[in-house]
């Protein structure tokens, strides 16, 4: 009997100890543009996570038509602890990648792509 009380105490304080590794990873809770949204060309890329995050250790690459790769140049640096933002140039119509990869103040690395579509250019003057 003793022998198995202490086989399920063991095996609760396996679960227990695993389980702040199952909840230490960034996961993205909002995206802007969201994730499969078309519209017009988007000003800014904004991602926010459920943790903070390591910011000079995160990437965002952005892959449009024809895989062209849009530079971001720097992270806006008035975001939270737990946002990424970028402002964006004028898109051209088209298919986007938005590809990051994070780490989370506890060192753990979550990557993922955020898809949307650009349906028509932002009007001159309108940046």
């Amino acid at each position: 009997m003793k022998l198995a009380i202490l086989v399920v105490v063991g095996m609760i304080g396996a679960w227990l100890t695993g389980l702040p590794d199952a909840l230490a990873h960034a996961i993205i809770l909002e995206a802007s543009p969201r994730h499969e949204e078309s519209g017009p060309s988007p000003k800014r890329l904004v991602l926010r996570f459920n943790s903070r995050l390591e910011k000079p250790l995160c990437s965002v690459q952005l892959v449009g038509p024809r895989q062209k790769t849009v530079a971001l140049l720097r992270q806006d640096p008035e975001t939270p602890a737990d946002t990424l933002a970028y402002t964006l140039p004028p898109l051209d119509p088209g298919a986007y990648q938005a590809r990051w990869k994070v780490m989370a103040a506890d060192g753990h690395v979550t990557e993922g792509i955020v898809l949307f579509t650009v349906t028509t250019p932002e009007p001159a003057g309108k940046r």
